[in-house]
């Protein structure tokens, strides 16, 4: 796909970074997100994924009492983040709005199917986690990996994970970075690598 004018101007500070460039702008507006969960951790995910250009679709998980921030109000506590993601996303981005076959992107615990990437928010109840697989990386060890945590933190960590969990999202659709891998976040801005739990084929 060709960028049109308005988005050349709209992704123009993507654009400008070696790493992505007009084309890596076009894979990640032709790419998806499916979005599972309805905390902090996922719709802060939605909201900096949806403003880079990369079309999102939630799933009906209800919006819980630690659920307003960018993209939710405390009128909305209640409804399904489908719902209120399909009403605010066009204000955020108007390119984010028309789903696409894509990756998946869950706040734990969360089943896994469908392409990659697949991004996983949890947590161990002092940290947040992402742990992340590319299309070529191992199933089985990024299952036995997320087996081994909870659910994401709240709060101002879990909004920073979120951040964490659109970046690691966006360098995989883009091809960037390791295929399989885990981090974890100890404080926004603390970032350290998270020791991948291998299956019996990987050992």
């Amino acid at each position: 796909m060709a960028l049109r004018e308005d988005q050349i101007l709209r992704y123009s500070r993507q654009i400008l970074l070696k790493e992505v460039g007009g084309r890596g702008q076009e894979a990640l507006l032709e790419g998806g997100a499916r979005l599972e969960g309805a905390g902090p951790a996922v719709l802060t995910a939605a909201a900096y994924l949806a403003a880079g250009g990369t079309p999102v679709e939630a799933t009906d998980a209800q919006l819980g009492p630690a659920a307003p921030g960018f993209l939710v109000s405390a009128e909305e506590v209640g409804q399904s983040a489908a719902q209120v993601l399909a009403r605010v996303l066009p204000e955020v981005n108007p390119d984010a709005v028309s789903p696409r076959a894509g990756g998946r992107l869950a706040q734990l615990p969360a089943a896994w199917k469908g392409e990659a990437p697949w991004v996983a928010l949890g947590g161990d109840h002092v940290r947040g986690a992402v742990v992340f697989r590319g299309s070529q990386g191992c199933v089985w060890c990024f299952g036995e990996t997320v087996r081994t945590l909870g659910a994401p933190p709240t709060g101002i960590l879990g909004v920073a994970l979120g951040t964490l969990g659109a970046l690691v999202f966006q360098r995989l659709q883009l091809g960037m970075g390791p295929e399989l891998g885990a981090r974890w976040l100890e404080g926004p801005g603390r970032v350290t690598d998270m020791e991948l739990q291998r299956c019996s084929k990987c050992r």
